[in-house]
């Protein structure tokens, strides 16, 4: 009873388990936790770059606003207007810099001094005749009233007062102390006749006066004190003083001093010249010293900004926005986030990694249906979450800068990383993720997200064969060429205007798709080594038959290589015939044997003469050196540095198949020994594995077997070609070999009838020519 029971229960279904059992399960398992830790920190990053607690800034130029523009909150910016008021005023009132010739009155004084020492030395007849008594005597200047009385003419009493004031050497040193004592301010202040500067430029009442080459020692004075015109006024009387004060000496100070001042006053030289080079640049410190001036404005009020004429324009609907504009925005949009409280920012926050929880969710969904290898494998998902947050980051600080549209490059570039190092539709899915997150976080809305998303897929759809360097040039431009009508039809749908802002904008998309191909294509070599790459231009320089390998392999084991030119031929035909990389099958196949180089004797196409070396080894040393050559081939493929998706190949071209041949032999030796010999065992004949995980290994393992099958037939007819290849493709899959891979029967049944042309086409019946009939 409790046997039958016991025996019931063995064969009940299994019971199954609720949902919150399945996902207390899933969620104890650390391989998850790890995952959700590498998400976790993706999106800790991009918060912090992105500010993830502040509203998005939505405007960008050449942007037409559907409405008027309003301020959202109180905010104060720049008043264009009244800070240029202010800078004028500063500009019309600054002191110019005048430099001042001291040389030029030293010299005025030694002639003065020259043409009183000769008068000194002369007679009245003498200097009458000559000028220089005129300069202390100068005629009056003709005057339009003929009843005014002209001025006296210059009497000999008058030049021998003038003389015997000034006998002594001591009177003519005197008097010199006395020209100078009264030309003191005159040197300081320096002689003009009128301002150089214009009016506007600088204040005209007052300059800066400096010493030449001095210029430090600046000092401020009036205009009226330095002009020639006023000053000269003044000079009379200060002369008239210092003179006096010489009484002892200079008997008549008053008749010196006149004709002193007669001599002086025509001959006073400009002394003062302008420094507008200097001037300029002060007055430039001056202007930038003006403190900008603020203008507050209110929740509600109508946003307006100052056009190059000062006057207000408001930020009106239809308008393109221009990069004065978006700065009167940004003043507002900072004011905003300095407004909201701590609860927003922290809703904000968590609404910005639900956000990208939600996105991450998404990725791990489609890599758990489509590509779960890349999600079991931890440094796979790191390189695929590391991608997408450079891309997001770079897309982010590229877009700062307002005139460019440059975030459509790391876009396209991540696309095009992704197809060619992962897979295409990968590629289109995570590049759609990544335009979605960014116009969204940055708050550009809809159009920007098919604008990235149309560039990204077809990047993405045109890297399935990148055999030259130039398709990738080519890909940008036919992006670019792409991109620039969808700018324009998606913004014009969604409101925008057509406007030159609008082909502006579409032209700068389709300009930045451009660079994307020609970055990718400096990139590619770089991103080969990175990420393991193989390129159909990295795999198509595998195929030279001068490479180190393929060279040894014909010098030291033929028999092997042209075996592996076979299966290169039929294997990369068959690939190509279901849609998977045939360049990659065909250089697998040159690589997958060359394991064999190690031991090149024991394998029979190697073999000559009859000699067979495994007539002296019992089957399971036979298939130890056998299956050693799969982990010998991909240890030289190492060492030659063979690219790692080859080395799959290698690994994986015999799956765990049988060695079938020494397997048999085995047995029939046991059968012949006594039945005390244990059984043996099969998994001792198998190849190790993995069995294959891609297309192209499926395709290589039946193209190495029915190649090496072939050449056993002893007449190679087309029935016994087709019969050969059913049979072998139905041993690997009924044996499981294709259970890891992602073949389909349908598949199957096309590599079968393209080895069978193969095949036929290499075995093709020839014509017999008669032989040569000898002669008699």
């Amino acid at each position: 009873m409790s046997n039958s029971s016991t025996t019931r229960k063995n064969w009940m279904p299994a019971v199954p388990k609720a949902p919150h059992t399945v996902a207390l399960e899933f969620l104890r398992r650390s391989d998850v936790w790890a995952r959700v830790g590498l998400c976790a920190l993706t999106t800790s990053i991009l918060w912090i770059f992105a500010f993830g607690w502040a509203p998005s800034f939505p405007y960008r130029v050449r942007q037409c606003p559907i409405r008027d523009l309003h301020a959202h909150t109180a905010f104060e910016y720049d008043d264009y207007k009244k800070t240029e008021e202010y800078r004028d005023r500063a500009r019309r009132n600054f002191l110019c810099y005048y430099a001042t010739d001291k040389q030029l009155l030293e010299q005025l004084r030694q002639a003065l001094i020259s043409d009183v020492f000769e008068l000194k030395q002369k007679t009245f007849d003498e200097v009458s005749g000559s000028g220089v008594w005129s300069k202390f005597f100068p005629p009056a200047p003709a005057s339009d009233d003929p009843d005014k009385p002209s001025e006296p003419v210059a009497t000999e009493n008058q030049f021998e007062s003038f003389r015997a004031s000034l006998a002594k050497d001591e009177k003519l040193e005197r008097l010199e102390a006395a020209i100078r004592t009264a030309f003191l301010e005159i040197d300081q202040n320096g002689l003009l006749h009128n301002l150089e500067h214009e009016i506007g430029t600088g204040s005209m009442k007052e300059i800066e006066v400096y010493p030449k080459g001095d210029q430090l020692n600046r000092v401020r004075v009036s205009v009226s004190d330095v002009r020639i015109a006023e000053v000269s006024v003044d000079l009379r009387d200060r002369l008239t003083a210092e003179i006096n004060k010489q009484a002892d000496v200079i008997t008549d100070g008053n008749l010196v001093a006149e004709r002193i001042f007669q001599w002086i006053k025509p001959q006073l030289p400009v002394t003062l010249a302008f420094d507008a080079t200097n001037t300029a640049r002060a007055v430039t410190t001056a202007m930038k010293a003006v403190e900008v001036k603020k203008r507050n404005y209110e929740p509600g009020e109508r946003l307006e900004q100052q056009g190059k004429d000062l006057e207000l324009q408001g930020l009106n609907a239809g308008l393109p926005l221009d990069s004065d504009d978006l700065k009167l925005l940004y003043a507002e949009h900072t004011a905003l986030i300095a407004s909201e409280g701590l609860g927003i920012k922290v809703l904000r926050s968590a609404l910005f990694f639900g956000l990208y929880g939600a996105l991450f969710a998404m990725m791990a969904q489609y890599l758990h249906f489509r590509d779960h290898r890349l999600l079991e494998n931890l440094g796979q998902f790191a390189i695929l979450l590391g991608l997408m947050l450079v891309t997001l980051v770079v897309a982010g600080l590229l877009a700062i800068v307002p005139d460019w549209r440059a975030e459509i490059i790391p876009v396209m570039i991540f696309a095009i990383t992704i197809a060619i190092a992962f897979e295409i539709g990968l590629a289109i899915f995570l590049s759609a993720l990544v335009a979605l997150a960014f116009s969204l976080v940055q708050g550009y809305g809809l159009a920007e997200f098919v604008i990235l998303t149309v560039a990204s897929s077809s990047s993405a759809l045109m890297c399935s064969r990148i055999r030259s360097r130039t398709k990738l040039v080519n890909l940008g431009i036919v992006v670019a060429l792409l991109v620039f009508p969808i700018v324009i039809g998606v913004n014009y749908l969604l409101g925008q205007p057509w406007t030159t802002a609008l082909l502006t904008e579409a032209l700068w998309f389709a300009g930045g798709a451009g660079i994307a191909g020609l970055m990718m294509t400096a990139m590619l070599p770089f991103l080969e080594r990175l990420f393991d790459i193989q390129t159909d231009i990295s795999l198509l320089e595998l195929t030279d038959a001068n490479h180190a390998l393929l060279k040894e392999l014909v010098q030291r084991a033929p028999g092997t290589y042209n075996h592996s030119i076979n299966v290169a031929s039929i294997s990369e035909a068959a690939a190509e015939a279901i849609g998977a990389n045939g360049l990659l099958c065909r250089v697998g196949s040159y690589f997958h044997d060359v394991g064999k180089l190690r031991k090149p004797e024991y394998f029979i196409e190697n073999q000559s003469g009859g000699v067979n070396k495994h007539d002296d080894l019992v089957p399971s040393m036979s298939t130890l050196v056998i299956i050693a050559h799969v982990k010998d081939g991909a240890d030289i493929a190492r060492k030659h540095r063979i690219p790692r998706r080859i080395i799959d190949l290698i690994e994986q071209h015999h799956g765990t198949t049988l060695v079938e041949y020494f397997f048999k032999r085995a047995e029939q030796q046991q059968a012949e020994k006594s039945d005390d010999h244990p059984e043996i065992d099969e998994s001792d004949f198998r190849y190790p594995g993995p069995k294959p995980q891609t297309l192209e290994a499926a395709v290589l393992m039946l193209a190495d077997t029915i190649e090496s099958a072939s050449r056993a037939l002893r007449e190679p007819a087309p029935s016994r070609i087709e019969g050969l290849v059913f049979d072998i493709t139905k041993k690997k899959l009924e044996d499981g070999q294709f259970d890891q891979c992602p073949i389909t029967i349908e598949q199957l049944k096309t590599i079968q009838h393209s080895f069978i042309k193969s095949l036929n086409a290499m075995y093709h019946a020839r014509v017999k020519y008669p032989e040569k009939q000898p002669t008699a």
